[in-house]
């Protein structure tokens, strides 16, 4: 029987596409089913990996998802290493394991550690080849889109920090929130507590951010606002930290470490997911996210787009 990472994949995938509130309430039932010690909040963090891994793609403004495509793509100096993301139908599943037959490539599943108060995860599904002109092949027969490294290609076409579309200010007397940096959530306020990132619903129920900057609103998203926050203060550059890993001819390759609170937005996060094809480890001690194997390249492009300053920390 499949874990429970898979299930939860398998049939996101044999449903194609969908609402968030009508995913989130089976995902619920399944997931308490299962694991017992699941939070509240478990289902959206699932989602988010999901997203980050590749699995689905989201617009969480309209509440709706979809199934991804499955995609080869090989992993920055991996050492011959690819990973085969995207939807897991009971077909496509099926059509792996022929292909695997042959024995011209190696396949592990890899799982990403998670406490037990998350749902786990699918495993990732590494592939070890020997040149790629063989693994291009062999996404040719198996009917998937190849892509010689997306982490690089993303990373490349990485958006600069976007002001936001104008927008009204929230209306007189409905629920308004205001995001604590210090305390990392949104609190109820009764007016708008100066500049700074917020949260509403408008009238049509869908929940919104908005930023004030300036005397002015703006309409963003809550991990694009929280960056349109922080870049105009002094501790900008303390969220987002590089270490290099030690071995020889690896300085140029190491951990991406991102401070709880300010989390990526999802085309920032992908990118630096798909640099090990594994969800990021959870730091519970150090409160951050690593996210392994990405090139220093890449931090520096995503610490500039995000409008900050990356910090190299050695030790």
């Amino acid at each position: 029987m499949a874990d429970t990472g898979g299930l939860l994949l398998r049939w996101l995938s044999e449903q194609g596409a969908g609402t968030l509130s009508d995913v989130k309430r089976g995902m619920w039932w399944f997931a308490v089913k299962y694991c017992p010690d699941i939070e509240p909040g478990a289902p959206g963090r699932w989602l988010r990996d999901a997203v980050s891994l590749a699995y689905i793609d989201i617009d969480w403004r309209n509440g709706r998802w979809c199934a991804a495509p499955p995609v080869l793509t090989r992993l920055p100096q991996a050492r011959g290493l690819a990973v085969l993301t995207g939807s897991r139908t009971a077909a496509f599943d099926a059509d792996v394991a022929r292909a695997m037959e042959n024995g011209l490539l190696e396949l592990f599943r890899v799982s990403s550690a998670r406490p037990p108060t998350d749902i786990p995860l699918p495993p990732s599904l590494i592939v070890q080849f020997d040149d790629e002109a063989g693994i291009a092949s062999w996404a040719v027969e198996l009917g998937v889109s190849y892509t010689p490294c997306f982490a690089l290609q993303g990373a490349s076409l990485l958006p600069p920090l976007s002001p936001g579309a104008p927008t009204s200010a929230p209306e007189f007397g409905r629920p308004l929130e205001h995001y604590d940096f210090a305390r990392g959530e949104y609190r109820l306020v009764p007016r708008p507590q100066g500049e700074g990132l917020y949260r509403l619903k408008r009238r049509d129920g869908k929940r919104v951010c908005q930023v004030l900057r300036d005397g002015e609103w703006y309409e963003t998203s809550h991990e694009q606002g929280i960056y349109r926050v922080l870049e105009t203060r002094s501790r900008a550059a303390d969220v987002l930290r590089w270490r290099p890993e030690k071995d020889s001819g690896r300085q140029r390759f190491g951990t991406l470490f991102v401070d709880w609170g300010y989390p990526l937005p999802d085309l920032h996060r992908r990118v630096a997911v798909m640099c090990c094809g594994l969800a990021p480890r959870i730091n519970a001690q150090a409160e951050n996210l690593a996210y392994d194997n990405v090139p220093y390249a890449i931090a520096v492009r995503i610490a500039q787009s995000l409008g900050q300053h990356l910090r190299e920390n050695d030790e």
